[in-house]
């Protein structure tokens, strides 16, 4: 994929969140292709070793930004010198970060007892040393509706670290192969952000420049922290009670639902940071806010939440064929745990909301109130077996998301009732149509391929019943959308 210097683009919503989704789609295409691949050259202990090895970085890597990458794109006005001030702020703070990782490193080893992750994670601290430095250069590009200029780099990052991890893993890497995978991912995306990017950092720093961003990346900041927490909690809690074979079956049934997370969920929380950052008008677009959240996650919910409910329901032969046989156990996990998965994909685009209404603190509150109480009934949940505690924590996602909606009430006018009402029809309908399905195609004495190729047409058939009957709300909110990139225009 070649990449060239970008020239500014259209301000247009879908064409915004198509470009990233075409080259996220690539890396959907290149990991759909290698996944199988590497989970047949690699054991089970591997991949339970890389996700091991993977928190204390992923921790780091939320401070890496410290919210100001942020906060930048909301600044209605360029000063080169506040850019200036802020990459060498980050530039700073990644270092430490790095630093800190690998000092870390062997105590939190000596409490897995993975001797290995010492070494692991040293070398995957280089990641949110990177990604400190990247976070302006990509506020530049996002800010300036240059998504174009983003696939760009996506797309060749992913092929590039797909295509090595392979080559590694043949070799006989192991899983240094998946560890290298993550480190060019964010290295090759850092230096054709650096070069792609209009912005040069002057060498200047004024620290009263900072303030303005310190509440919101603050704020930022120690959301970021406390999701995380809750979200890598599963993997050490099942390492120490249940082993590395429950980390691996868990860390691949998320592996699996990234791909809809990162080829519309992510596009689309990305480009509608910017839109809605025009609406806000220093809150006199609160509802027109309110109304893109709204449209954005009918659209989302419509297209993701059927298909993957369908998945829920039948994904033995899909795991089975895609990724072999040992690796079949991680159908119940999926399914137990896929309503915990699309709940996360509305609160990626409820926070954009928090962001662009300058609310980080209540959505602060509201992370630390949800982290607290869904970890304890987790942990709570865990001497019950893995399967009940993955489903203890789909059930309190979705039992916590009206009092999430309504911590979002306090930012734009949204009722509970207009932002769940989206979800239940593409909701019932994957129910329906995968249950219907689990006693029809499982059944079947049919080759793991084939039944793979039939539930998947079961996913489109659903997703595609939910759009037929919801067109006209669905129109209604493309049309919306797509003017929104306008709104306040530059």
């Amino acid at each position: 994929m070649r990449l060239t210097r970008a020239r500014p683009s259209t301000d247009n919503f879908f064409a915004s969140v198509s470009q990233l989704m075409g080259a996220r789609a690539i890396m959907m295409f290149l990991q759909f292709l290698s996944l199988p691949i590497l989970a047949r050259l690699l054991t089970i202990e591997d991949f339970a070793i890389v996700s091991l090895g993977m928190v204390v970085p992923v921790f780091a890597n939320t401070f890496s930004d410290a919210g100001f990458g942020r906060s930048l794109i909301r600044t209605q006005h360029y000063d080169e010198t506040e850019w200036s001030t802020v990459f060498w702020f980050l530039a700073a703070l990644g270092v430490f970060l790095g630093l800190i990782v690998a000092a870390i490193a062997p105590f939190y080893a000596h409490a897995m007892n993975q001797p290995e992750l010492v070494a692991v994670i040293i070398v995957l601290a280089s990641v949110p040393m990177m990604q400190s430095l990247i976070s302006v250069h990509q506020a530049e590009i996002e800010r300036s509706f240059r998504f174009d200029v983003m696939s760009g780099v996506i797309g060749f990052s992913g092929i590039t670290s797909v295509g090595v991890a392979v080559g590694m893993a043949f070799l006989g890497y192991g899983y240094w192969s998946l560890v290298i995978q993550q480190v060019l991912l964010v290295g090759i995306r850092m230096f054709g952000v650096f070069w792609l990017s209009s912005f040069r950092p002057r060498l200047v720093f004024r620290r009263s420049l900072l303030r303005p961003h310190l509440k919101f990346g603050t704020n930022t900041l120690l959301f970021s922290g406390v999701m995380v927490l809750q979200n890598q909690a599963p993997v050490i809690a099942f390492n120490q009670v249940f082993g590395t074979l429950a980390v691996s079956l868990w860390s691949m049934a998320e592996r699996v639902s990234r791909f809809p997370r990162l080829g519309i969920t992510g596009p689309l929380s990305q480009v509608a940071m910017v839109s809605m950052s025009r609406q806000w008008r220093d809150g006199a677009g609160g509802a027109d806010v309110g109304r893109s959240y709204i449209a954005a996650t009918r659209l989302l919910a419509t297209f993701m939440f059927p298909g993957i409910l369908v998945l829920a329901f039948n994904g033995r032969p899909v795991f089975t064929w895609l990724l072999s046989e040992p690796w079949g156990g991680i159908a119940i996990i999926f399914g137990l745990a896929a309503p915990g998965f699309l709940v996360d994909m509305i609160t990626s685009l409820g926070a954009r909301v928090f962001m662009v209404a300058d609310r980080t603190d209540l959505r602060l509150r509201m992370a630390i109130e949800r982290c607290f109480l869904g970890v304890a009934i987790f942990l709570a949940a865990l001497p019950l077996g893995l399967e009940i505690a993955v489903l203890v924590r789909s059930l309190f996602a979705v039992a916590y998301l009206p009092r999430y909606w309504s911590y979002m009430n306090r930012c734009v006018p949204l009722s509970i009732r207009s932002v769940a009402m989206p979800l239940v029809l593409p909701s019932f309908v994957g129910l329906v149509i995968g249950w219907l399905g689990s006693f029809i195609i499982l059944p079947l004495d049919f080759p793991d391929a084939v039944q793979t190729l039939l539930i998947l047409v079961l996913c489109l058939l659903a997703s595609g019943l939910t759009a037929l009957v919801t067109w006209q709300g669905i129109k209604a909110d493309i049309n919306w959308l797509h003017s929104s990139a306008n709104a306040n225009g530059r």
